[in-house]
């Protein structure tokens, strides 16, 4: 094999085109940036979303969330009465696609009939806000203010068990829930009853972990009554001011189902027999007039002391707390229209009424 004989200056020449290669290489992807450019991600993870999305206040997200009822369902009603010719069916038709009861919606067409023709929009806002305050505010005045709010006087575990259907969004009203009493300076505990669906209790195990609640879990499967046995007993022995039951999704026609809820209920009755201090339903406001025979059934099994009337985001339905109210005398305790804990309140009751069919609040 001959040698390849180059001249010092080809030599040379090759070694500087080399060295421009190289140096254009280094340029275009630096050592060590990729941990800068991760570190820059991590602590963009890391900034609270308030922080990124601005605040808006409490009324403002009920407002936009029952906005479609408002302008569907209220805002029209006004508006037919508006030129003295409103037509009574037309309202009525409009009432029953916001799955308002026959027997509410007939009443409400008499007290329109009677003292709504000629009147302004604003007098006929009133005039509903009216009747729907009458049914309302008697029943909603049971609200026991354990259910929001925590005295660290009175020493004392509070248990609420916490029951629905499946996709009302229970598990997350629970994470809701703890970490609104923790914020409060609440010792909580959180027994995952719904041991058939790991999903759900890895879910709640996040929100527990988040809002620095404990948490008591059993293996895959196994009796939920016996984990809210245990869950109880480790409330009082261990002094928490909180605990809330999650419970599996029900469906309401299912007797068997709704059997093991009462069943899990008793078993509570054993450690304190005053536990559950409240049942509470989550109901989906999407399903309008079908929750209403939800809240009817689960009312029957376990005798409800609240409601929690959720995703008020974007139905026209979301006027069909009226109707459960005024059913089943169950009071509302919380409202929700989102996913994040801000997204839950108590429930005003003048605040909703008035943002739900137009009204100013004041």
């Amino acid at each position: 094999m001959e040698t390849l004989n180059l001249s010092p200056q080809v030599l040379i020449f090759i070694l500087v085109i080399i060295g421009i290669a190289l140096f254009f290489f280094i340029k275009k992807k630096p050592v060590g940036k990729e941990p800068e450019i991760e570190d820059k991600k991590t602590a963009i993870e890391k900034i609270p979303l308030q922080e990124v999305i601005p605040k808006i206040s409490w009324s403002e997200r009920l407002s936009l969330g029952l906005e479609k009822s408002r302008m569907d369902v209220w805002g029209k009603i006004g508006n037919l009465f508006s030129n003295g010719t409103a037509s009574l069916d037309e309202i009525e038709e409009i009432l029953y696609t916001a799955d308002i009861p026959t027997a509410l919606v007939q009443e409400l067409l008499s007290k329109l009939d009677k003292q709504g023709k000629g009147k302004t929009p604003d007098e006929i806002q009133n005039l509903v806000f009216h009747f729907m305050k009458e049914k309302m505010e008697p029943i909603q005045h049971n609200i026991h203010k354990d259910v929001f709010l925590f005295d660290d006087t009175e020493k004392k575990t509070r248990v609420f068990m916490i029951v629905g259907v499946n996709g009302v969004g229970k598990t997350t009203t629970i994470g809701k829930l703890a970490t609104k009493l923790k914020e409060q300076g609440a010792r909580v505990l959180v027994g995952a009853c719904d041991t058939f669906r790991a999903a759900a209790v890895d879910q709640l195990q996040v929100w527990c972990d988040r809002a620095g609640a404990d948490m008591v879990r059993a293996k895959d499967g196994a009796d939920p009554s016996g984990v809210a046995y245990d869950t109880v007993a480790k409330a009082y022995s261990e002094g928490y001011d909180y605990c809330l039951i999650d419970t599996a999704g029900r469906l309401h026609t299912n007797q068997n189902l709704m059997d093991e809820l009462s069943k899990t209920k008793k078993v509570m009755n054993k450690i304190n027999p005053d536990a559950p201090h409240e049942v509470l339903l989550v109901l989906d406001a999407i399903t309008g007039q079908n929750a209403l025979k939800q809240a009817q059934e689960f009312n029957k099994a376990l005798q409800l002391t609240g409601i929690i009337f959720t995703k008020c985001d974007g139905s026209s339905k979301a006027g069909s707390a009226v109707g459960i109210v005024d059913n089943l005398k169950v009071p509302i305790t919380y409202i929700g229209v989102g996913e994040s804990v801000e997204d839950l309140q108590l429930f005003e009751l003048d605040l909703y009424l008035k943002t739900l069919v137009g009204l100013e609040f004041r």
